[in-house]
């Protein structure tokens, strides 16, 4: 690569999206990958092309142009950009790719000069169908999948219906067809969506498709009205609502903040050289001392939480895409993860998990 290449590259990888990959991928796991959301995919000399995008071939990036890039702490990275081939992808497919990709192979995701972490940002497992199925359709598989509810919360679901352990409410308004919630998990029918490439694949014939969303519960209480707009329910109706704040809600994955953490260092320190003053001035260091262990103790705590927090997170992601493997097959429809690459199995939506080669 050419003086010049270098000097252009940074302004490449920044505008287009790009996976910025811990290590080279190995063309068969990469292409393996990209098939996950367009089974179609293929090699096109060194690069791949996927769903009207064109994968290229990884190039070596140093600290002095990651640097450039945004990216703190990291010697080197592999980047592979995502370019489109022609007219834009659909619905951001290119974008779509490159998080799924960086998703799969434990690396970060670049658009618009913004650098991010998608596991941060885990999505909720989505199901194409080629219809909205019917309630009797749908209600069987989901009171065999979803833990039941005990009862119809009519102050959220004024419409709500209890059937075998499964409120239905029946929205039909905009965009979404029917909601159905178990105890933690909301499923979500949504139609008219144009065709994904993994679709497109199995339904050559169709021009679009519905999706079901299994989302958690709890998001209609925490973000409802504060991420969300409503997609045209109608004033008052609270379900109506809540359901279409939930299926249009995507939670962004926030940019790469590295002032947090040393913000709170230094309040930290600050508080231990205080406390350690103290007791060198009255018993020769000992309540120094004692704050010091304390401070340990505490960053053990907070650490012990966040694994706990984490592993529950995942917990509810396996449960979920469960929910969802149960729709796909009982539907005869395509389970995917929420960048719409296919998963076959409940592990398949955890970070770092990728297909064989």
């Amino acid at each position: 690569m050419g003086w010049f290449s270098k000097l252009l590259l940074p302004g490449r990888l920044r505008t287009g999206p790009t996976a910025l990959l811990p290590a080279r991928p190995d063309p068969k796991t990469l292409l393996a990958v990209a098939q996950l959301a367009d089974p179609e995919a293929r090699t096109d000399g060194d690069d791949i092309l996927a769903g009207g995008s064109r994968i290229e071939s990884p190039v070596e990036l140093t600290g002095e142009v990651l640097a450039k890039l945004g990216v703190p702490d990291e010697d080197r990275l592999w980047a592979c950009r995502i370019a489109a081939e022609g007219p834009l992808p659909v619905d951001f497919f290119d974008k779509s790719l490159a998080e799924g990709i960086a998703y799969r192979l434990g690396g970060w995701s670049l658009c618009q000069g913004e650098p991010l972490d998608p596991a941060e940002d885990v999505g909720d497992p989505l199901v194409y169908l080629p219809a909205v199925p019917e309630p009797e359709e749908i209600l069987p598989i989901l009171a065999e999948s979803l833990r039941h509810a005990d009862a119809v919360d009519t102050a959220r679901w004024p419409e709500g219906e209890l059937i075998e352990g499964v409120v239905h409410v029946p929205v039909r308004r905009g965009r979404v067809a029917d909601v159905y919630a178990g105890a933690d998990v909301l499923v979500t029918v949504e139609e008219g969506h144009r065709l994904p490439p993994a679709a497109q694949t199995r339904w050559p014939y169709l021009t679009e498709v519905a999706i079901a969303r299994v989302s958690p519960v709890a998001r209609t209480e925490e973000e409802a009205g504060e991420d969300a707009e409503p997609a045209g329910a109608a004033s008052g109706d609270a379900a109506d609502d809540r359901a279409e704040d939930v299926t249009s809600a995507e939670a962004a994955p926030g940019p790469l903040d590295a002032g947090s953490d040393a913000e709170g260092a230094e309040v930290a320190t600050s508080g231990n050289d205080a406390e350690n003053t103290e007791g060198t001035e009255g018993t020769e260091g000992t309540e120094g001392t004692e704050g010091t262990e304390g401070t340990e103790g505490a960053e053990d705590t907070e650490d012990t939480t966040d694994t706990e927090d984490t592993d529950e997170a995942r917990g509810a992601l396996l449960v979920r895409a469960a929910v969802a493997l149960a729709l796909a097959d009982g539907l005869r429809g395509i389970a995917a993860d929420s960048r719409g690459f296919q998963i076959a199995e409940a592990a398949d939506v955890l970070p770092g998990v990728m297909p064989e080669p």
